[in-house]
């Protein structure tokens, strides 16, 4: 369904806090735009992966893999800022006011990384000048030689005084219990220089969210559904205030999870742990930021718990005291908004307190 424009949910700022970047189907987007043809068919590759693919981690891997067009052409500046800018555009026509762009790969080693991230930020804000970004990177521990985990980390430490927000740690293997002694190093100095730091854990399984959780300077993981099979696990993310990145359409489609009805949100959120909502990989899964918060309300989510949802965003972000302070008076402004709609689609006066 399809809200309409006025609608409290389709007017409610949405932030997503765990995207990634998607380089080749992005550069699709952009190359077939300008050059008039069709875009790759992603639902056909969705009914393929489900047809071909066991749920869980054979699907899982699948991402990625499929590149419309050569990752070489990402090379060339402007169409870098324009599939940038095409990740956020979305975000923006979808209700965003907050986005955090994961970048993979060697991006961190890009030259002048950060100033084009910054362009391709402000070629949005001309249309949409509510939507804020800010860029992760991502470092893989135990999938790459040493000498280019190294390179990668300290790219990221140099470009912490660029801009750079923070950066998302995946321990390998991912599927079973990986050792995180390497991460928690990094992630020490990580946090020295200043950025933010969320990990991927508990996609899968249980595996992995306690030494997640137990990384220096976290204070979010991506996924992390599978803790509610553990009290214990929900107890720590509770206990150490840590919030959860969850990506329905995406735990659905790779099979983490059986259905969206059996998605264990509603569990967390009753249980007292911190949530958001996030589309992880949008173009391959097919959401946005506003489907997802759509999903959310089908799953019985009023409209204040999906207020709840982006106010733990913003408070999570990785981002400036000065931003995140907009943010959060611009969410209250539009809660105050959808009350004022409440109000008059019930009949009823607004709840005014007086004080003494």
């Amino acid at each position: 369904m399809v809200l309409p424009p006025d609608h409290p949910i389709a007017a409610l700022p949405k932030a997503d806090l765990h995207v990634h970047q998607e380089p080749t189907p992005h550069l699709d987007r952009v190359l077939a735009h300008r050059e008039g043809r069709q875009l790759y068919d992603w639902a056909a590759w969705r009914r393929r992966l489900v047809a071909e693919f066991p749920p869980g981690p054979d699907r899982l891997a699948r991402v990625g893999t499929m590149r419309p067009v050569p990752l070489e052409v990402d090379d060339d500046d402007e169409l870098f800022v324009a599939r940038i800018a095409d990740v956020m555009y979305e975000h923006a026509r979808a209700g965003g006011c907050y986005i955090e762009v994961r970048c993979g790969g060697d991006v961190v080693l890009r030259d002048r990384f950060m100033e084009l991230f910054r362009r391709a930020e402000r070629q949005v804000q001309v249309d949409s000048p509510a939507l804020r970004a800010e860029a992760l990177a991502i470092v893989m521990v135990g999938s790459e030689p040493p000498l280019a985990l190294a390179a990668k980390v300290d790219g990221c430490i140099r470009l912490a005084g660029e801009g750079l927000a923070g950066v998302d740690l995946m321990c390998f293997p991912y599927r079973s219990e990986a050792d995180w002694s390497v991460a928690h190093r990094l992630a020490e100095r990580f946090a020295e220089a200043g950025l933010g730091i969320t990990a991927h854990a508990g996609e899968l399984s249980t595996d992995n969210i306690a030494a997640a959780a137990a990384t220096p300077g976290l204070t979010r993981i991506g996924h992390g559904i599978h803790a509610i099979e553990n009290p214990a696990l929900v107890e720590l993310l509770i206990g150490r205030d840590i919030t959860l990145e969850c990506a329905l359409s995406c735990n659905v489609l790779f099979g983490v999870v059986p259905s969206l009805a059996e998605h264990p949100l509603v569990r967390l959120i009753d249980a007292g742990v911190k949530v958001t909502l996030a589309t992880d990989d949008p173009v391959q899964v097919g959401t946005t930021i506003g489907a997802e918060y759509e999903a959310a309300a089908s799953l019985g989510l009023s409209h204040d718990q999906l207020l709840q949802l982006t106010r733990n965003a913003i408070e999570a972000a990785f981002t400036t005291d000065r931003r995140r302070k907009d943010l959060l008076a611009e969410l209250d402004a539009a809660a105050m908004s959808a009350a004022s709609f409440d109000n008059r689609s019930t009949g009823q006066p607004p709840n005014v307190e007086v004080g003494s």
